[in-house]
């Protein structure tokens, strides 16, 4: 039977962690023994929004496209994952009422997460939240009217928590940000803004600042094998940018030769 873990299918530490007394005794710092107790280093995060709102998509494919790759690609924070801690309850007893600590429940308090992104002209996040949020209650009239969105066969879309939630798969990679470099993997689920931030639109005297977007999320967080097993495949597959010398300048050999001839002969 193999143990299923919440490392299994990311990275794995070295199977010789006991051969070296690492600290005690005097620094150890010889290949072979650093082999074995590789400092953790983390890159930037990925996130995968893996399901937006049907609702929204019915909208505007558009609109829900771009909104997605601004998840994906332009977050400059994320921030809210909780600890996973260990409840206890007391036993007392004896005459000087003595206790002792007995386990009940081990919990995971992740319910928002909050991802900072640049708005642009043209405010897109804005707009995209504002849809979002007033799609599910009407800031004016409480009623949840998806903005008129309907079904592939016309008809109105059903009002459902599945049809206005998203899902995200976050993932840390060491400094390499390759798939078979992965510490964590986690999926985010019934993914809801919780604000529409028009904050930036106040004024102060002297100011004119670039603006960035605090979008907090209601979420569930869940980790398992099986999501880290999805993780190491959206990396596989939407790998990005890890070495400069693959950059691409965007001309080609057809573009040299369309250029105009050079004219240094007359400046001679």
């Amino acid at each position: 039977m193999s143990l299923k873990t919440t490392q299994q299918y990311l990275k794995q530490p070295s199977s010789n962690l006991t051969r070296y007394s690492l600290f005690v005794g005097g620094l150890n710092a010889t290949k072979r023994a650093i082999e074995q107790y590789d400092p953790l280093r983390l890159s930037a995060p990925r996130i995968f929004f893996v399901k937006m709102p049907p609702f929204l998509k019915a909208l505007s494919e558009e609109k829900t496209k771009n909104f997605k790759h601004l998840l994906e690609y332009g977050f400059v924070s994320v921030n809210g994952l909780s600890n996973i801690t260990l409840e206890t309850d007391q036993i007392t007893g004896g005459y000087n009422g003595r206790s002792f600590d007995v386990a009940t429940f081990s919990r995971d308090d992740t319910n928002e997460i909050t991802i900072r992104l640049y708005e642009f002209s043209g405010s897109p996040v804005r707009e995209f939240l504002s849809l979002w949020v007033t799609g599910i209650s009407d800031n004016l009239t409480g009623y949840g009217h998806y903005h008129g969105a309907r079904e592939k066969n016309g008809k109105l879309m059903r009002y459902s928590q599945a049809n206005h939630t998203a899902e995200a798969i976050y993932v840390r990679p060491d400094p390499t940000g390759r798939s078979d470099s992965i510490e964590y993997a986690c999926l985010l689920c019934n993914m809801m803004p919780k604000l529409i931030d028009i904050d930036h639109f106040n004024y102060e005297s002297g100011s004119s600042p670039i603006v960035q977007i605090d979008i907090p999320f209601t979420c569930v967080k869940y980790e398992s094998a099986d999501i880290n097993k999805i993780a190491v495949k959206l990396m596989e597959k939407y790998q990005i940018l890890t070495n400069y010398l693959d950059f691409r300048s965007g001309y080609t050999e057809q573009d040299v030769k369309n250029m105009p001839a050079s004219t240094i002969e007359d400046l001679t």
